[in-house]
């Protein structure tokens, strides 16, 4: 539901972004939640508690749920929120729209760790971002649900 969503991005659909079906290609949504993601981080602050090389957020896993197709030209938007945080790891969610309608084109979500890159292992999520993803409305979650980088477990 939109409501439900605290930062929203809107894009134009491309005409590169379309399949021979002439609708939006399923990978390219991976690339409309990046770009709403990254938006989404940069008002968290978050890239100012990273450093590069060093420690900073991973992707563990990430889906997406299509409900409709997208042609071109449209105009959509974007929703995004926190979802479940635990010590390591934060969800973050997703529902796509066209532009000032409710009409859900997709959702999806990606599961987040923070990594110590040059250990390459996931490490606890800075209490500052802690702090902030909850008050964006992140749901603090028992320690025993979190991702491992080296399987497919993830968050449900």
């Amino acid at each position: 539901m939109r409501s439900d969503f605290v930062h929203w991005h809107p894009i134009t659909v491309r005409w590169r972004d379309l399949d021979t079906q002439n609708h939006v290609n399923n990978v390219t949504y991976f690339t409309y939640f990046q770009i709403a993601r990254m938006e989404f981080f940069r008002g968290l602050g978050l890239f100012e508690l990273k450093e590069p090389g060093k420690f900073g957020p991973a992707v563990v896993t990430q889906t997406c749920n299509y409900k409709r197709q997208t042609t071109f030209p449209s105009e959509i938007e974007v929703g995004v929120r926190p979802g479940k945080v635990t010590e390591r790891s934060f969800s973050v969610l997703y529902e796509v729209y066209l532009k000032d309608t409710d009409t859900l084109l997709v959702d999806g979500h990606t599961i987040m760790t923070w990594v110590d890159f040059v250990k390459e292992e996931a490490i606890p999520i800075p209490q500052e971002l802690r702090e902030r993803i909850m008050g964006m409305g992140g749901v603090a979650t028992p320690n025993n649900t979190e991702p491992r980088m080296d399987t497919n477990e993830h968050e449900s």
